[in-house]
């Protein structure tokens, strides 16, 4: 197959990037004065510029069906639909979209389809939904699933009589069930079966389901690295599949699984290398597919499967913002879309860190969601940006939350929140070096999210998941380390500990932990000294305390959840705030990190509104 060179991948992103700085220009150059209430004038925020727009992929394919007529469904996961292509790869519709209305969802994960009725399944992690359509995309109706159990509803199975099979498994979560919840097609609960472990029929993160022979239930065991089969009604019956690395074996990320009953195959995808296992219904080898990458000599990031009516195995490429094809002997025959749209330069999805070099001046974003850094002039033009979803060394990031500027050297350390590492990079992006590894001892990290890059030549590192906050050298040594945030809020997966940390004149160190709505101020060795602010909605309290910023004898936290930003001096006395929900200037939809220029001006990373906001404070 005549694969797409570079330049033609990124003509589209070339055009969107005219688009975002149309758009850009637009903005008024002027300053706002925002009014405040009158008992927090004292405090007053004036709009400076916006740094980037939002700017997404045009598909980001994770899950996948085959409906009845021989369609090809794509659960489009950060663009909220479902794409329906046909079989050669033409998009014939798109079904739902963001929101919490009839048919739209806020993070669509799992598809199925009744093999029987044609009805079409979703499954929407964030709310704890699976939303429910007719065979033509119409949508039918919401299944509340948190009622029983639901807990991080990921795939989804149909067997004949319709009973829908819901995994419900988080595989970072500590907490996770790891069971299977099964629905009949009114969405009445009927029973659920697996349990955590590492025995016969026992899991540690299920990540793939499909039916088999005689209504058998086909469960991935990503975290035993496993299959293991089920009769209809949960009861165990037989495990297959052999961990390892290489041909035949089942890797460190699996991601998916489907089948092909006419030929009795089994595909396992492993993001982890880039492949698909392809296996007999016994676990015996078959073949293993590479899923090549985006760019020459790297391997994409599958995610799930779906086999056609034309046996044809449709591999959701997440890495590569695309669906790759490969017919029933292994041949790769196309990709969908035949030139996939990347991200635009400047464009942003979820962005949750900011840096500002205080030398040069320039902007460094960590774009979460589009897996990559970018760079922006001191007066917030875009330069440049690196990095794509994968795991390993060099550019390859996994949902980056925190960026930071070295001061000695104007070089970037990343927070790469998914794979527990640190990430090293000249201000061009030129990888340096990289340190740690997931767990719970000294040094390791497990869902860190910021970073500062410390005048005294240390990295300060909420360690989030770990409910600390780790102080290390440049080479990843421990230095000293504090308890830090409470755990996860009750109906959040991730969001638990400390989120940010910034250090002021002499040395102390704050850091904000959303989950207590608290920042905590530790002395320059760690020893704890307070705990400022408080829960709430009024003057001088928190809700969602998540970024923060030191200058002088202030402190800056943003609140993602009160959708502003407070000021308090550095005992925690209230000063002022401004802020509010929207979309305009001076508003925001979940303000993250936050960061400071030589000049005073505050940069807001304003998440869901994927743009960073700049304020001249006085």
């Amino acid at each position: 197959m005549s694969r797409p060179t570079p330049s033609r991948r990124r003509r589209r992103g070339t055009a969107a990037l005219v688009a975002v700085v149309a758009a850009l220009a637009a903005v008024a150059a002027g300053t706002l004065s925002l009014p405040l209430p009158p008992a927090q004038a004292a405090v007053t925020a004036t709009w400076v510029r916006q740094i980037g727009g939002p700017g997404h992929a045009g598909l980001y394919a994770w899950g996948a069906a085959t409906a009845r007529d021989g369609s090809i469904l794509v659960g489009d996961y950060n663009n909220y639909d479902v794409k329906r292509y046909s079989p050669d790869g033409e998009l014939l519709q798109v079904i739902g979209g963001k929101g919490s209305g009839p048919g739209q969802t806020n993070q669509p994960y799992g598809l199925a389809v009744d093999p029987t009725s044609g009805v079409l399944y979703v499954a929407d992690t964030v709310p704890r939904e699976i939303e429910v359509y007719d065979p033509d995309g119409t949508p039918r109706a919401t299944w509340d699933i948190d009622p029983t159990g639901g807990y991080y509803t990921t795939r989804l199975a149909v067997n004949h009589d319709g009973w829908v099979y819901a995994v419900n498994s988080q595989s970072i979560s500590r907490t996770s069930p790891h069971t299977v919840n099964v629905y009949d097609r009114t969405g009445a609960f009927l029973f659920r079966f697996g349990r955590t472990g590492t025995g016969p029929g026992e899991t540690l993160g299920l990540r793939g389901i499909a039916i088999g022979p005689e209504e058998q239930v086909f469960v991935l065991d990503a975290g035993n690295r496993r299959v293991l089969v089920f009769d209809r009604d949960g009861a165990y019956l037989r495990t297959f599949g052999t961990p390892g690395a290489g041909p035949g074996l089942l890797g460190g990320d699996l991601r998916g699984l489907a089948l092909d009953l006419d030929n009795g195959w089994v595909y396992v995808s492993d993001a982890s290398d880039g492949t698909v296992e392809k296996l007999t219904l016994d676990g015996t080898p078959v073949a293993t597919l590479t899923v090549p990458g985006p760019d020459p000599g790297t391997t994409g990031g599958p995610r799930e499967l779906t086999v056609g009516l034309d046996h044809a195995l449709h591999v959701m490429d997440y890495t590569g913002q695309r669906v790759l094809v490969f017919s029933p002997s292994g041949a790769l025959v196309r990709e969908v879309p035949a030139v996939p749209e990347p991200a635009p330069p400047g464009g942003f999805n979820q962005p949750e860190g900011v840096a500002v070099d205080q030398g040069t001046g320039q902007v460094f974003v960590a774009d979460t969601f589009n897996h990559r850094v970018q760079r922006f002039g001191r007066a917030g033009g875009y330069q440049t940006s690196w990095g794509y979803r994968g795991r390993g060394t060099g550019t390859a990031m996994d949902y980056p939350r925190g960026v930071g500027v070295d001061p000695a050297d104007g070089t970037v350390w990343l927070n790469n929140t998914r794979s527990a590492d640190v990430k090293h990079y000249t201000a061009d992006g030129g990888p340096l070096g990289s340190f740690g590894s997931q767990g719970a001892a000294p040094d390791q990290l497990y869902y860190s999210r910021g970073i500062h890059v410390g005048t005294d030549g240390l990295l300060y590192v909420p360690d989030s998941g770990n409910r600390r906050l780790q102080v290390l050298t440049r080479s990843g040594d421990l230095v000293w380390s504090a308890p830090c945030g409470q755990g996860a809020l009750t109906g959040n997966y991730v969001l638990f500990g400390c989120t940010s940390v910034d250090r002021d004149a002499a040395g102390n160190v704050y850091a904000a932990a959303p989950t207590e709505d608290v920042v905590y101020k530790f002395s320059s060795t760690g020893v704890l000294l307070a705990k400022l602010g408080s829960h709430g909605t009024g003057p001088g309290q928190l809700d969602g305390a998540y970024g923060v910023a030191v200058r002088g004898d202030r402190l800056f936290v943003s609140e993602t959840d009160n959708n502003r930003i407070s000021v308090l001096s550095l005992d925690g006395a209230f000063v002022g705030s401004f802020g509010g929900p929207g979309r305009a200037h001076g508003r925001f939809r979940r303000p993250t990190a936050l960061a400071l220029d030589p000049q005073g001006r505050l940069y807001v990373t304003d998440t869901g509104n994927d743009r960073v906001e700049v304020f001249r404070v006085s």
